[in-house]
């Protein structure tokens, strides 16, 4: 059987997100070319009264995030969901109203909670990238009086096309600075901030220990001997063309996951972890459930706070070893986690709620 599926993953004006690459439109498209889905992108008049024949041949929906900007929105999706017997899903990648109120991100949000929390009371199926969002969300509908409703983790993977598949690993230089990568948004300037002082302490003991190259930018300019900033050229910032771009830059020895300990963090996915792992890095991370799995499976190094010039100092005297933890994430993340094993996975949801 091969399904049709619409799916409303941007809010109106604004560009797919690099979410909905990951967790929709690349893994539907695995199935697409499988001959097992047919994918449809919709917009937010496709559900108005006069646009909701657009859909009517569909065999579920997938809303994800806050593609409805607000509760009337929302609450007209449902209805014309309804009305043509149409299962909705909503796919939810992130813990949007637990965002600190310090989080850049948080004025844009917040004004979209309503039409989230209406989704996550009306939707036929709740589709989480997280074990911890999943409960989070089910204590969201509880404390509104709500009884939680079927929901399913669907964890985040990559597509080998997209990233070039399996790669490559030149030796390791044995000497010199080791190269370090850190990718983050400036929304991300609390987490990097939490590394930023033992970086500077690790320089001040040997000023040749490394250099990081920083990948997004920081809010607040930062200049270092050892950094470099690396902004995100704007004609690249559609998922695939950054990918192509990410691939170009020189080789890295290690990746750098550092993440604030909170509640918002808590419920993010390992999706940083794969991006290292499918150029050839191994990653540090700082504990929690974030990157739990990969520091029990020893697939990646760990750090707690104040641990981390000592971890990189490791590093520096480990690089061989760091060559062997590459290989083995980045055979897992094409065995374990492609775009191909997610789209198999969304496409026993469908077959659970329209068959």
């Amino acid at each position: 059987m091969s399904f049709r599926i619409g799916v409303l993953a941007n809010a109106p004006g604004g560009p797919l997100t690099s979410s909905a690459w990951i967790r929709l439109l690349l893994p539907l498209q695995r199935l697409e070319k499988r001959g097992e889905c047919s994918l449809r992108l919709l917009e937010i008049p496709d559900f108005g009264q006069s646009g909701a024949h657009g859909i009517a041949d569909l065999d579920c929906l997938i809303v994800q995030r806050v593609a409805c900007p607000t509760e009337a929105v929302a609450e007209e999706l449902v209805c014309t969901c309804r009305r043509q017997g149409l299962p909705l899903i909503l796919d939810l990648d992130d813990a949007l109203f637990a965002l600190p109120a310090s989080h850049p991100e948080c004025e844009r949000y917040n004004p979209t909670l309503p039409a989230l929390d209406h989704l996550l009371v009306s939707a036929d199926l709740r589709v989480y990238s997280t074990q911890q969002l999943a409960e989070q969300c089910r204590q969201r509908l509880h404390a509104h009086g709500q009884v939680p409703r079927p929901d399913s983790v669907l964890i985040n993977g990559l597509d080998a096309a997209t990233w070039g598949g399996p790669a490559g690993f030149p030796r390791a230089a044995a000497v010199g600075p080791i190269r370090l990568l850190y990718m983050g948004s400036r929304t991300h300037d609390a987490d990097l901030a939490l590394i930023i002082p033992e970086l500077d302490a690790l320089a001040a003991r040997d000023p040749q220990a490394f250099r990081l190259t920083l990948v997004g930018g920081s809010s607040h300019p930062l200049h270092r001997p050892w950094l470099e900033v690396v902004d995100v050229p704007m004609e690249v910032r559609r998922y695939p063309r950054f990918v192509r771009w990410l691939r170009r830059l020189p080789r890295h020895d290690l990746g750098l996951t550092p993440l604030v300990a909170n509640a918002f963090n808590a419920a993010k996915s390992d999706v940083k972890v794969l991006d290292y792992a499918a150029i050839g890095l191994p990653s540090l991370c700082s504990p929690g459930p974030a990157y739990e799995f990969f520091l029990t499976a020893g697939l990646a190094l760990g750090a707690e706070q104040g641990c981390w010039a000592k971890r990189i100092t490791w590093a520096i005297r480990h690089r061989r070893g760091l060559r062997r933890l590459a290989k083995a994430v980045n055979v897992y993340l094409w065995e374990q986690r492609s775009a191909d094993v997610v789209g198999s996975n969304w496409l026993e949801l469908f077959e659970s709620l329209v068959t």
